[in-house]
C-alpha cells in the first residue's frame, strides 16, 4: 500500500509539497514556498519533521512555489539526491541567489544552497531513472517553462502520475505538454490552477497584445509591457520578434529577464525547446529570438547611469516597447519606468501574467490609480515615491497553465480511477471533479491529508 500525503498547495497556490511513501521508502515531490507581497515567505507545514527521513526529492520545475524550500530539505539534514531536468538546475541557481538577496537567510544560507546544488541529478525526459529501490520515474514535457516536467512514478510496479504544472497550449517556445499513454495508473495528482476558466487560443491575446502596441504608437504613446522573467518574458520577446522584425520599433529588455535570456540561449535546441522557434530564427538568420538588432538589453554597456538611460526611453517619442521585471510591478526596474512612464496617458501599461491580491499589479487591474513606488528600496526607508496612473491600463488573457476544458480531456484520456486536485482554489477543483463520473474517486486535499492507495 502507497500513502500520499498533501503537505502543500492544497485548496491553495503555493509551497507545493507531496510525500510518497510506503513502509520503506518516502519520496517527496516538489518542496516550494508561499510568495506572500511584502510579507514573508511561507513554508510546507510538516515538512521539517520529514526531512531527514526521505529516500529522494524529485522536483518538476524552477518556479519558487515548488522549489524556494528545497535547500531547507538540506539545511535540516536531507543527505540524498534532487532530481530535475537540466534547465531546472540551472533556473534554481538564479533563483535561490535572488532569494538570499530579498529574504536572506531565514529558511536556508548560501552555504546549504551551494550543499544543494551539489546533491542535485539531471535528467531527459522520456527516460526512466531511478530513485530508491523499487522506485523510478520518468519525466514528461509539462510545455510550462523550460525544462519543466510532469513526473510518472513506478512504485514497485504501482504507477503514479503527478502533473506538476502544466500548459495544454502550445507556446512560441514550447509545444502542448506530454503525459503518459499507459493502462492502470494507480492515482494522478493534477494541478487545477484554471478549473474555473477556459482561456482562448494562444493566438487571440498574442494578436491582442500587439494591437494595442500599434494603438498605442499611433497615439503617440510607448508601451510598458511588466513581465515575469522566467517563462512569459521570453513568450512575450518571440511574440514580439515575429511582428517587428525589421520594423523601427525597439524592444528594451530589462531586470532579471536578462539572466533568464541567457538560460535560454543555453538550452536553445530542439530537445528543450520547439522546432517551430528553432526553424523560424534558422530561417532569419539568430540565434534566439532576442538577438534581433531591435533588441536592446539594459546593461552597463549601454549606458552608464541605467535610471537616466531608462528615464530618456519611457519619455522620448520613438517607437519604443519596454520588457522588464516584476511582473507583478512590486519592484525591480519597472518601478522606474512607471516613475517617469505610467503618468503619461498616451501610454500604455500591457499586464502579462496573473496578478497575486494584494500586489500593485492587482490593484491597477482593479482600477486603483494612485500607487507608491520604490517603497521596498532601504535607502528611502520606506516612504516610496506616490504617482498617479494615467497610462491606459490593460491586462492580456496569457497563462502558462492548462485551461479547464483541455485539462479535463487530458485526465479523461489518461486510465485512472483516483484523481488528487493540487494547486488551485478549493472552487477549481470541484468545477473539475465535477465532470467525472461516480466510478471515479477525486479528493480535493487540504495541507495535511493523506491517501492510502492500494495496489
Amino acid at each position: 500500500m502507497v500513502k500520499i500525503t498533501v503537505y502543500g498547495a492544497a485548496k491553495e497556490i503555493g509551497r507545493s509539497a507531496v510525500l510518497i511513501e510506503d513502509k520503506d521508502t518516502r519520496i517527496l515531490l516538489d518542496c516550494g514556498l508561499k510568495i506572500r507581497p511584502k510579507q514573508p515567505t511561507i513554508p510546507p507545514e510538516g515538512i521539517d519533521e520529514i526531512a531527514k527521513d526521505l529516500h529522494g526529492v524529485i522536483l518538476s520545475h524552477a518556479h519558487f512555489d515548488h522549489s524556494g524550500y528545497i535547500p531547507k530539505l538540506v539545511r535540516l539534514g536531507y543527505k540524498g539526491t534532487i532530481h530535475m531536468t537540466h534547465p531546472t538546475k540551472d533556473i534554481c541557481a538564479v533563483l535561490w541567489r535572488d532569494h538570499l538577496k530579498i529574504e536572506g537567510d531565514r529558511h536556508w544560507t548560501e552555504d546549504n544552497m551551494y550543499d544543494t546544488l551539489y546533491q542535485i541529478s539531471t535528467h531527459y525526459y522520456d527516460r526512466s531513472f531511478k530513485i530508491a529501490d523499487g522506485v523510478t520515474a520518468t519525466f514528461f514535457d509539462a510545455g510550462h517553462i523550460l525544462g519543466s516536467a510532469s513526473i510518472l512514478l513506478n512504485w514497485k510496479g504501482q504507477l503514479i502520475f503527478y502533473t506538476g504544472d502544466i500548459n495544454t497550449f502550445a507556446t512560441p517556445y514550447h509545444d502542448s505538454n506530454k503525459y503518459p499513454q499507459l493502462e492502470d495508473i494507480s492515482v494522478v495528482i493534477s494541478e487545477a490552477t484554471n478549473g474555473l476558466r477556459d482561456l482562448p487560443n494562444r493566438e487571440k491575446p498574442n494578436l491582442a497584445i500587439v494591437d494595442a502596441i500599434y494603438n498605442t504608437r499611433r497615439n503617440s504613446g510607448i508601451t510598458i509591457i511588466p513581465t515575469f522573467a522566467l517563462g512569459r518574458g521570453q513568450e512575450i520577446e518571440a511574440i514580439l520578434a515575429r511582428e517587428f522584425i525589421g520594423s523601427n520599433f525597439k524592444i528594451y529588455m530589462d531586470g532579471m529577464l536578462l539572466k533568464m535570456n541567457q538560460i535560454y540561449r543555453s538550452y536553445f535546441t530542439e530537445y528543450w525547446v520547439s522546432k517551430k522557434i528553432m526553424n523560424w530564427c534558422k530561417d532569419h538568420r539568430i540565434e534566439v529570438p532576442f538577438d534581433l538588432r531591435n533588441f536592446i538589453p539594459m546593461n552597463r554597456n549601454i549606458a552608464d547611469n541605467l535610471d537616466t538611460f531608462r528615464k530618456m526611453i519611457v519619455t522620448e517619442k520613438k517607437p519604443n516597447i519596454i520588457l522588464s521585471t516584476s511582473g507583478m510591478l512590486e519592484g525591480g526596474p519597472m518601478h522606474s519606468y512607471l516613475l517617469h512612464g505610467a503618468t503619461k496617458p498616451e501610454n500604455l501599461i500591457a499586464i502579462s501574467g496573473y496578478q497575486v491580491e494584494g500586489t500593485i499589479g492587482r490593484s491597477i487591474v482593479d482600477g486603483e490609480r494612485n500607487i507608491q513606488l520604490f517603497n521596498w528600496s532601504r535607502n528611502r526607508k520606506g516612504q516610496g515615491t506616490k504617482i498617479e496612473i494615467k497610462a491606459k491600463v490593460r491586462q492580456f488573457q496569457f497563462s502558462g497553465h492548462a485551461q479547464r476544458n483541455e485539462l479535463i480531456k487530458m485526465l479523461k484520456a489518461i486510465n485512472s480511477d483516483k484523481y488528487i486536485f493540487v494547486h488551485c482554489v478549493e472552487e477549481a477543483a470541484q468545477s473539475v471533479q465535477k465532470e467525472f463520473d461516480r466510478k471515479k474517486t477525486s479528493y480535493i486535499p487540504k495541507a495535511g491529508d493523506s491517501f492510502n492507495i492500494e495496489n
